[in-house]
């Protein structure tokens, strides 16, 4: 019994030794090594901006914000921003797994927002349906960050 337990374990500790070895040769682009953080800081800062991308995305679709809202929003904010030198002191295949996990969140929500996608799977309209969302999000966007002189 004894003698099973330390070949499954050695086995084991084989298969993560071959992961840790394909990490550690498996990159591209400027992390050859999924293993050691991201020292460009490309993905940590394009994490963040992308999370920032998905709370501004669903704050510009409501017309108003009720007290509750804008302080859970603010902390969103404030998290997306965190997560910047959390994902930079993190081995790179994590930072690339949510940077990843976060661009499917954006495709996610405007799929979503398309008119033939919901008509499609049959979701019914809402009070904030719109035929333009694409559109109507830009309009938002510069409406709400274009600067004003």
């Amino acid at each position: 019994m004894k003698c099973h337990f330390m070949q499954s374990n050695r086995a084991g500790l084989k298969n993560l030794l071959a992961i840790q070895t394909d990490l550690a040769v498996g990159g591209t682009l400027w992390f050859p090594n999924l293993t050691l953080p991201d020292s460009t800081w490309i993905l940590p800062v394009s994490l963040g901006l992308i999370n920032l991308l998905i709370v501004e995305m669903s704050t510009l679709r409501k017309a108003e914000l009720s007290k509750y809202q804008k302080y859970t929003t603010n902390f969103i904010r404030g998290i997306s921003l965190v997560m910047i030198p959390i994902a930079a002191g993190v081995p790179t295949s994590m930072s690339l797994y949510w940077f990843t996990s976060s661009f499917v969140g954006v495709g996610q929500n405007l799929l979503m927002c398309s008119p033939s996608f919901r008509h499609l799977c049959r979701i019914p309209k809402t009070k904030s349906f719109s035929d333009t969302p694409y559109k109507d999000l830009l309009a938002s966007f510069i409406t709400k960050y274009s600067i004003k002189k």
